[in-house]
C-alpha cells in the first residue's frame, strides 16, 4: 500500500483555469451542507482525514471545535500550515493515512472526509478505523463525487452523440472519466453499500444537478446573475431529495460498534 502511496500529492490540477457559474456552486455549497451536517459543538474533537490545505478543520476551529487534520502528501501538508498561518487558528496536522488512523479507540465525536475517500487505497478499512476511534454517540460525516449523477449522465450520452457525427476526442471534456488520482469510483448505491457495513445510516442528500452537462456552464455564464442562481439554487434543493443523481453526495452515520 505504502509503495501506492504518492505523498508528493497536490491539488494544482484541481481546480480548472475557467470556472463557470455551475461549478462555482458546487464548490460553494459542498463545504456549506458539510458544516451543517458535521455541525461541530464547542469543545468537539473533530478528525479530517484528508485534510489537504486544511481549508475546512481551520473553519471548524474557528467556531470552537478542536481540529485535527490528517493527509499523507507532505506537500499538501506544507500548503496546509501556510493557509494556517493566514488563517490565524489553530489545527493539529498529522501525516498519515485513513487505513491505518494513528488515534485511540473511541476518541473523536466527528470525523469528517470531503472529497478524498475516492483517493484512498482501500476505503473500506477507512471507514472501519473511522468506526474505530468515533465515540459510540460520535458521527461520520463523508461527501463525494458522484460518478453516476444525472449530468455525468447526460454527458456521457452527450459525447457519444458527438463522437458518432464526427466531433474530435480531444475537444470533449469528460469529467466523467476516473482521474488517474483516483482509486474508486463511487456511486450512490457503491457509497451506501460501503457505509453501511460499520455505521446506522442518518442521512443522505445530494448537491447540485447537472455539472459535467456539456456547454451547460457556459449557458449559464450568460445568464443574468439573478435568474442563473436562481436556477442553481432550484437544483439544488431537487439535489437534496434525489442524491442519487446529484453531482455530490454527503452521507452521515453512527458507528455500530461499541469502545472497547
Amino acid at each position: 500500500m505504502e509503495e501506492k502511496l504518492d505523498l508528493k500529492w497536490d491539488d494544482d490540477h484541481v481546480v480548472p483555469p475557467i470556472i463557470h457559474p455551475d461549478l462555482g456552486f458546487l464548490f460553494q455549497q459542498t463545504p456549506r451542507l458539510l458544516f451543517q451536517e458535521v455541525n461541530a459543538k464547542q469543545g468537539e474533537y473533530v478528525l479530517d482525514v484528508g485534510c489537504g490545505r486544511a481549508i475546512d478543520a481551520a473553519e471548524l476551529s474557528k467556531n470552537g471545535a478542536i481540529a485535527i487534520g490528517l493527509e499523507p502528501s507532505r506537500v499538501m501538508l506544507d500548503r496546509a500550515k501556510e493557509h494556517l498561518a493566514q488563517a490565524d487558528t489553530t489545527v493539529a496536522l498529522l501525516q498519515g493515512m485513513g487505513e491505518t488512523l494513528p488515534f485511540r479507540s473511541c476518541f473523536f465525536d466527528k470525523v469528517m472526509c470531503k472529497g478524498a475517500l475516492d483517493h484512498f487505497m482501500s476505503p473500506s478499512k477507512t471507514m472501519e478505523e473511522i468506526s474505530r476511534v468515533l465515540k459510540p454517540e460520535g458521527e461520520m460525516i463523508i461527501a463525494i463525487a458522484n460518478f453516476e449523477s444525472l449530468g455525468f449522465r447526460i454527458g456521457k450520452k452527450v459525447t457519444r452523440l458527438k463522437t458518432f457525427f464526427g466531433g474530435k476526442a480531444e475537444e470533449q471534456i469528460t469529467p466523467w472519466v476516473l482521474p488517474v488520482d483516483h482509486t474508486y469510483k463511487f456511486d450512490y448505491q457503491s457509497l451506501y453499500n460501503l457505509v453501511k457495513a460499520n455505521f446506522q445510516i442518518k442521512s443522505i442528500k445530494g448537491i447540485s444537478l447537472l455539472w459535467g452537462v456539456p456547454w451547460w456552464g457556459s449557458i449559464l455564464s450568460r445568464l443574468p446573475k439573478p435568474i442563473c442562481y436562481g436556477i442553481l439554487g432550484a437544483l439544488d434543493k431537487a439535489a437534496r431529495l434525489f442524491p442519487s443523481l446529484a453531482d455530490i453526495i454527503v452521507v452521515k452515520g453512527v458507528p455500530f460498534s461499541e469502545c472497547k
